[in-house]
């Protein structure tokens, strides 16, 4: 039987988990500078729950956890998760297309740093429709906006993602899940997506 989209896509990142490890420092200090941008625009994190699917290796887990949320990450890649629990954090298995098993509105904060590009929109849609039952109220999504670089595309082209699609109607499937979307730029190609119902 043939593999889906999204099973060829989680067993392409438990293939890279190592070397995709290799970038943990560099994506934990990148995503600390967002922070500084954007942290007025998040509610107080002393003693909130977050959420961080697709967690990878830990990068945005990590630092939320220095943002000082109480912070669980998943990630449909095993190999992933576990790279991610060597280094202390609370990173485990966990699907959420298929649906995560915790209550509806478990967390203060919810979040998906670049994952919403590279699943196609059928997916994408069960992600944020996902990512809104368990938020308490704020979902953040950190991931590409329109303007893109060669080098980006080349690589999302080489990865088999939905990055091109997402960056033309993107916008449009968090507006059309979620009741406020506000957009915060974080650099030269990626954006914070503040999503509320």
């Amino acid at each position: 039987m043939a593999l889906t989209h999204f099973e060829r896509h989680a067993l392409l990142f438990n293939r890279i988990a190592r070397p995709y490890a290799w970038f943990f420092a560099g994506q934990t200090r990148n995503y600390a500078a967002c922070f500084e941008l954007g942290r007025d625009a998040l509610p107080e994190s002393r003693g909130k729950q977050a959420l961080d699917i697709g967690c990878g290796t830990g990068a945005f887990t990590r630092a939320l956890e220095r943002e000082g949320w109480e912070v669980r990450g998943v990630d449909v890649a095993e190999a992933m998760a576990r790279q991610g629990a060597r280094r202390g954090l609370s990173c485990s298995v966990g699907d959420a297309i298929a649906g995560l098993g915790f209550p509806d509105k478990s967390f203060d904060l919810v979040t998906a740093a670049y994952v919403a590009h590279g699943l196609r929109r059928p997916d994408r849609l069960a992600l944020l429709a996902e990512a809104r039952r368990l938020s308490r109220g704020l979902v953040l999504f950190h991931d590409y906006n329109a303007r893109r670089r060669p080098l980006t595309s080349l690589v999302e082209k080489l990865e088999g993602g939905d990055y091109f699609n997402f960056i033309r109607i993107g916008l449009e499937d968090f507006r059309s899940v979620f009741g406020e979307v506000r957009v915060i730029d974080m650099g030269k190609q990626s954006s914070w997506y503040l999503c509320r119902p």
